[in-house]
């Protein structure tokens, strides 16, 4: 749940209304006054058409509507473009290198700010062991030099129209994800894995999984050895499993308009999997939410799915590989172990992750 406000136009009355989004920006409460008796209850489907499911107790003309829709899809429009980023970093190369990756990746989406983000919890990486913890204070210091010295390195990446500030405090890193998330609207979060040695891939690795299972919003992950060039082809990877009602269409529709980049989808399946009639809905439900983009569509049965995927986007030479984790095994199965290294640490492919909308 999440509540924002908006401004529109009914003929020549300016208002205001309290807007309270659920379902992953699906469905949406306006309320002129807080706690309405009767709000006015607006869906935005998956084409991005709207319903009006309950008109309130005023009297709201169509072009009314059509006022607090297009105010909606205003808001929405920042959130999805990632006009705010947040870049998480716990200074080691492969967190600079995210860093960098998300400077330069602002200056093509014209971002408004980044926000580089060290949480207190996470202990700096260092190369020597410490014997003793370092006075609260001074490792506050240190923190604040060290994000002071990375905004001055990336600033330069973003073109010079993007605000960097920085950010430091002791809360646990999902929880301040998330809180943030909310606080600064956020659009996007960046972090980096790397492939080097075992504890820095435990260390590393594991923040990594951690927050992309409980981030509410998409998450890029930026590969040790990725360097960013003007993304023209992206592919999502995804499933024929309850395509219309879990996949967050809007927000990646918007990304690929503001990356003006060409759309590949690639369904995957597991184990061969045939098409009967259940599929062949799915896959009718897929045509209808993308058609109108002109991707490619493809197929891969590969029984190693994440080689099936990283097979595709070198065959295609992708340079953004998005997709929609929907359950434990099938992330897992990207993440974990011998498929971590698979997807993450031995490639220069960064990934971005969506929420399952439910």
């Amino acid at each position: 749940m999440e509540t924002f406000s908006i401004a529109f136009k009914v003929g020549n009355l300016e208002l205001d209304a309290i807007v309270t989004a659920f379902d992953h920006h699906r469905r949406f409460k306006v309320e002129m006054v807080t706690n309405e008796h009767d709000p006015i209850l607006l869906q935005r489907l998956n084409a991005g058409e709207w319903k009006v499911e309950q008109a309130g107790q005023r009297t709201i003309s169509e072009k009314g509507f059509a006022a607090i829709q297009e105010a909606i899809d205003s808001y929405l429009e920042k959130i999805y473009a990632a006009h705010n980023i947040l870049v998480l970093t716990d200074f080691s190369p492969a967190a600079t290198n995210a860093a960098k990756y998300a400077a330069a990746m602002a200056c093509s989406f014209n971002s408004i700010n980044i926000v580089l983000y060290h949480s207190m919890s996470v202990p700096l990486t260092t190369e020597i062991p410490l014997q003793t913890p370092p006075p609260a204070v001074d490792f506050q210091q240190e923190t604040l030099s060290k994000l002071e010295e990375l905004k001055n390195e990336i600033l330069p990446l973003t073109g010079g129209g993007t605000t960097v500030t920085i950010r430091t405090d002791e809360r646990p890193l999902v929880a301040a994800v998330n809180m943030l998330a909310e606080q600064l609207q956020l659009g996007l979060v960046v972090m980096g894995i790397t492939g080097k040695g075992n504890l820095e891939r435990v260390f590393i690795g594991s923040n990594t999984i951690t927050i992309a299972k409980e981030c509410k919003v998409p998450l890029l992950i930026v590969p040790a050895n990725a360097v960013f060039e003007k993304i023209e082809r992206v592919v999502f990877a995804c499933d024929l499993k309850k395509v219309s009602e879990t996949t967050p269409t809007q927000a990646i529709r918007t990304l690929i308009h503001k990356l003006d980049a060409k759309l590949y989808i690639l369904n995957v399946a597991r184990d061969g999997a045939s098409f009967n009639p259940a599929t062949i809905n799915e896959l009718a439900a897929l045509h209808r939410l993308w058609d109108e983009e002109h991707p490619e569509y493809h197929y891969t049965d590969n029984d190693d799915l994440v080689q099936g995927i990283m097979d595709f986007t070198k065959e295609h030479q992708i340079q953004l590989l998005v997709t929609v984790p929907r359950e434990y095994g099938f992330f897992e199965g990207i993440f974990h172990r011998s498929m971590t290294e698979k997807l993450a640490y031995h490639t220069h492919l960064p990934l971005l992750l969506f929420r399952e909308d439910k």
